[in-house]
């Protein structure tokens, strides 16, 4: 397998230096003067100096390996530290002890001084061969670093012991005028063989990435190899293979420095270039500016990728204070959070808008003290982030909750006004009404005409009071609309009924085709969309021609199947473009007030509204002269059908058919604080005969007349002047058999759904303020009957009598 490509350059390096130390041996090999040195005196100079810069080179293996453990270097820089300081030892004792030398300890002589050399190899191939064949990812340990070094000290006293005090313990290694002996060539060439040994591991190795430098040891146990086999082929103590040999150990020396130093003292530095590397590009990354400023507020570096969120360029600002490039008011900002920094270590959150080359900007500093307090020399690291975005982000929540807030009161405002309108408005509509419905009052035409402008006009004020507010409901998004399933065609034939008195006046034929989509059923909310039909229809109507027409028709969506298409088209006297601009701006009546047309302006507005909410479209195609069609498109439901109903019964035929049995009597109980809502409500039972009506004027007075009357019907205000209406009803219901009373809430506040809260507060039903005298009289009718039926359960039934028999069987529902 080749090599990785980490290694491959290290090792090109390595080969070449092994291959020519290779080729020095094969020309010392033809060299004239193979004995070398004369004289061993001659050659020991030479010696004493190899020696002493291998043993420096030894130490200095020592003195960078002894650190590994505290950056978790893996241990071979460890074990190569410790065995090398032994190594050194040996080396210096096997130069001690050359012929020529000073007496070391004890007088030396060629067997010591091979005996140490020997020695020194030996230790040196062993820690080598270990480096090569154990796991490297191991990290140096603090603790095991001792047991290494006391571990070889041990070694080499033991060595330095025999070989001084006991020499007769170790085989001759060299004959004077012999040479070496073959024990000394033998164990030349098994450190040869540990160190071929170790090359070839650490080729292997370095078929994957290594966190030491695999190519420099390899370099080492090459040329360590090569110097021993010149070490087995020399006959004297100076000739030129001991010489060569001492050169190439001096070599492999070198090679180790190489890669303990590198490992050890080139690679941090290089790793720590590294992440100076990483740690500029994450600045470059991150968006913030970074500075680094004194207790004056002076820039000392300046580090920003993005230059336009700088004040000035870096240079410009490195020198200058907060004072010379701020103004200053933000430079006692910043050199606030300098001070609070300088206090308690940090400071964060500082905020302040600067004029950047983008524009105004804010920033959000953090500081941190750098190091300890110097002085005003002190510096700071200040973080400045662009927090713009942010801001404007907030200010539009806050914007948004503001409106939301505006629009709350807007409801409660409109809402108050309304109650406050609608009440006299019940008074002015419902006596008017009275007036108009008392068949024994006696009135000229004048005055019966005089009437009636007042009930229209009421009811207009009324209409546009009911607009304004669900236009501001919708605008506000409390429409609260409930979509179910329905069949349009229900709706249409529940809102004709209010449009065709007038168009049967003006003389307005209306024709309705739906049987397209009578099995269809669309996703609205009923009563929202008989709103818009009405409103729609009735604009037909008003701005018709005398005798003109209405055609109503239903279809499937041919360009988007799941939406059903309803269009009115009328005959009247359409819109020009002007018109048409402003058809769906609040108000604007579109110049219809001038020819008497009633109308507030905001139907059309409330429909496109309301429809859109329901997830519908609306259209306007009109023609001046010719007529205008709207057009609705309302979502249908998928895969639905409705079954055919038989159209309900309206209001006014019920009052028409139901005949109110005279013997039956009821009390209804009114508990009201308004003097004219009383009244109304008193002349409305009084044309009922069998009504026995009673008045509370505040709760407590309400409820203590109905434990003393037990009314049929009880009427509650909801708005009291001593207890809400919910109270009321709550303390009614405590009462012994209070479950069972039919109340009815009244009240002028109809925001939301005033029904359905009035249904889940307790209450039987809601009527809204201005009372409708025809449908209060169609609710007392209903009591009447109920209360009729009741005795005629008591009573012997006439089964004769069809009409007592369906009286028992169904009684009228509330």
């Amino acid at each position: 397998m080749p090599l990785h490509h980490s290694h491959r350059l290290a090792m090109r390096q390595a080969l070449g230096l092994v291959g020519t130390m290779i080729l020095g041996l094969v020309v010392i090999r033809f060299l004239p003067f193979q004995e070398g040195f004369h004289e061993i005196e001659d050659f020991l100079p030479i010696h004493t100096l190899l020696e002493m810069v291998a043993v420096v080179i030894a130490v200095l293996v020592f003195a960078s390996g002894w650190n590994a453990y505290s950056r978790h270097l893996p241990r071979h820089g460890l074990i190569l530290a410790c065995a090398f300081l032994g190594v050194a030892m040996l080396d210096f004792a096997h130069a001690m002890s050359f012929g020529g030398m000073p007496e070391f300890v004890t007088a030396g002589n060629q067997q010591r001084t091979v005996n140490f050399w020997l020695a020194a190899r030996l230790l040196a191939a062993t820690a080598l061969l270990a480096v090569a064949v154990l796991p490297p990812e191991k990290p140096a340990m603090a603790s095991s670093r001792y047991g290494w070094l006391i571990g070889v000290l041990a070694v080499v006293g033991a060595f330095y012991w025999v070989f001084l005090f006991r020499p007769e313990w170790v085989p001759p290694t060299y004959l004077t005028g012999t040479g070496l002996t073959s024990f000394k060539i033998a164990a030349e060439y098994s450190i040869v063989g540990m160190n071929v040994v170790a090359a070839c591991s650490l080729w292997q190795r370095m078929r994957r990435p290594l966190r030491f430098n695999a190519a420099a040891l390899f370099g080492t146990v090459s040329a360590m190899a090569l110097s021993e086999l010149c070490f087995t082929m020399y006959a004297t103590m100076s000739d030129i293979y001991n010489v060569t040999g001492h050169v190439y150990k001096v070599v492999s020396y070198l090679f180790l420095y190489r890669a303990v130093f590198v490992e050890v003292i080139q690679e941090p530095y290089r790793e720590m270039a590294r992440m100076g590397d990483q740690l500029r590009a994450t600045l470059d990354a991150v968006p913030d500016v970074m500075l680094e400023m004194d207790l004056h507020g002076r820039y000392h570096a300046v580090h920003s990728s993005r230059l336009e969120t700088l004040i000035l360029p870096p240079r410009e600002l490195i020198g200058r204070t907060v004072h010379d490039v701020l103004n200053p008011e933000d430079a006692r900002v910043v050199m606030s959070a300098l001070e609070a920094a300088l206090a308690n270590g940090t400071s964060s959150g500082t905020q302040l808008q600067v004029a950047v080359p983008r524009g105004l900007r804010w920033f959000e500093l953090s500081v941190s003290r750098k190091g300890d307090l110097h002085g005003l020399d002190t510096r700071f690291i200040v973080l400045s982030r662009d927090i713009t975005e942010r801001k404007e982000a907030e200010a539009a929540v806050l914007e948004q909750e503001a409106m939301a807030q505006a629009n709350r009161a807007k409801s409660q405002f409109l809402s108050r006004v309304s109650h406050e309108l609608r009440t006299p408005l019940n008074a002015v509509i419902g006596f008017a009404q009275l007036l108009l419905h008392d068949a024994n009052a006696r009135m000229a035409a004048g005055q019966r005409l005089h009437v009636e402008y007042i009930l229209r006009a009421g009811q207009h004020l009324l209409e546009m009071i009911n607009d304004i507010l669900d236009l501001t409901r919708i605008e506000s998004g409390d429409a609260d609309l409930k979509t179910a399933p329905m069949r349009l065609g229900d709706v249409i034939s529940d809102s004709l009924p209010m449009v065709l008195p007038q168009a049967e006046a003006m003389g307005v034929s209306v024709s309705v085709d739906v049987s397209r989509v009578e099995r269809h059923l669309v996703l609205v909310e009923a009563r929202r969309v008989k709103q818009v039909l009405i409103n729609v229809l009735s604009n037909a109507v008003k701005y018709n021609r005398v005798g003109g027409q209405i055609t109503v028709h239903g279809s499937i969506d041919e360009l988007e199947p799941g939406r059903l298409v309803l269009s009115i088209a009328d005959t009247g006297r359409g819109l020009n473009t002007a018109q048409m601009k402003n058809l769906f701006e609040p108000f604007n009546r579109l110049g219809a007030d001038r020819l008497g047309i009633e109308g507030t302006g905001l139907g059309l507005v409330i429909a496109r509204r309301l429809i859109e909410a329901m997830g519908g479209e609306i259209a306007v195609d009109s023609t001046e002269g010719v007529g205008t069609t709207v057009t609705l498109r309302l979502p249908l439901v998928e895969g639905a059908q409705a079954v055919a109903t038989t159209p309900a019964m309206t209001v006014p035929e019920a009052v028409r058919h139901r005949q109110v049995p005279d013997q039956a009597h009821i009390t209804v109980l009114c508990i009201e604080d308004n003097p004219l809502n009383a009244a109304l409500v008193r002349a409305i039972s009084d044309l009922r005969p069998a009504v026995k009506f009673l008045i509370a004027e505040d709760g407590e007075a309400g409820i203590e007349r109905t434990r003393n009357f037990r009314p049929d019907l009880v009427l509650i205000d909801i708005n009291l002047p001593d207890m809400s209406g919910v109270e009321v009803l709550q303390r009614l219901r405590a009462m012994d058999g209070g479950a069972g009373l039919t109340c009815i809430a009244i009240s002028a506040d109809v925001s939301g759904d005033p029904r359905a809260r009035a249904l889940s507060q307790g209450f039987d039903d809601f009527w809204s303020k201005p009372l409708d005298v025809d449908s209060v009289l169609l609710k007392l009718d209903k009591v009447l009957a109920r209360a009729h039926a009741r005795r005629a359960a008591d009573a012997p039934v006439d089964l004769a009598t069809p009409a007592s028999a369906a009286a028992v069987a169904r009684p009228d529902p509330w």
